[in-house]
Formats: C-alpha cells, sequence, structure tokens
C-alpha cells in the first residue's frame, strides 16, 4: 500500500481520505488534545496502523499498533528485577521437594 499522506508547507491541510491527505509537516499545539483516528485499520506488509489526524490544523500521522503484550512484558520484567520474587520462588520449590519425599 503507498502512503497516501503528504507534508508540505506550500498548500493547506486537505482529506481525501482514503486517496491522499495533504498535512502541515510538524504538529501544533492542537494537535496534543484534537488527533482522532480516521477510517479502518489500515495493513503495510505485516504492520497493522490507524491514520490519526488533527480536527483542527490537519496534521496527520500513522499509528502503529504493537503485537508486544505489555502485561506480560512488564511482568516478566519485574520478576527478573525484584529478589522478593527468587525468594518466593526458592521456597515454593523448597516446600514441594519436602511435601513429595
Amino acid at each position: 500500500m503507498a502512503i497516501i499522506v503528504k507534508y508540505a508547507t506550500d498548500q493547506t491541510a486537505r482529506n481525501n481520505f482514503p486517496y491522499e491527505i495533504v498535512s502541515p509537516p510538524y504538529p501544533s499545539r492542537c494537535c496534543l488534545n484534537r488527533m482522532k483516528r480516521m477510517g479502518a485499520l489500515q495493513q503495510e506488509e505485516e504492520r497493522q496502523f490507524y491514520y490519526r489526524r488533527c480536527e483542527t490544523c490537519g496534521f496527520t500521522v500513522r499509528e502503529f499498533l504493537s503485537t508486544f503484550d505489555m502485561a506480560r512484558g512488564v511482568s516478566l520484567a519485574v520478576q527478573a528485577a525484584d529478589p522478593t520474587w527468587r525468594w518466593m520462588e526458592r521456597i515454593r520449590r523448597n516446600a514441594r521437594a519436602e511435601y513429595a519425599a
């Protein structure tokens, strides 16, 4: 799929989604609170994304969806960094060994 966003300073912002979107090259202050998703989920190779466009100035970007499971990644990082988790796991292993014997 071809990129339909064209960043230009010499043209006014224009929304001809899904064919062409003319956008300012830089965001403005209004973009922080006024960005809205446009259209359906798009796919380019293996990556999925939405177009997000500021309702006020017309600044447009692609918002990519992550395939990373954030909850699992955070729990793994906490487990690796937390010595309490390792201590509790050692106690569990010892208790299982004693119970099995």
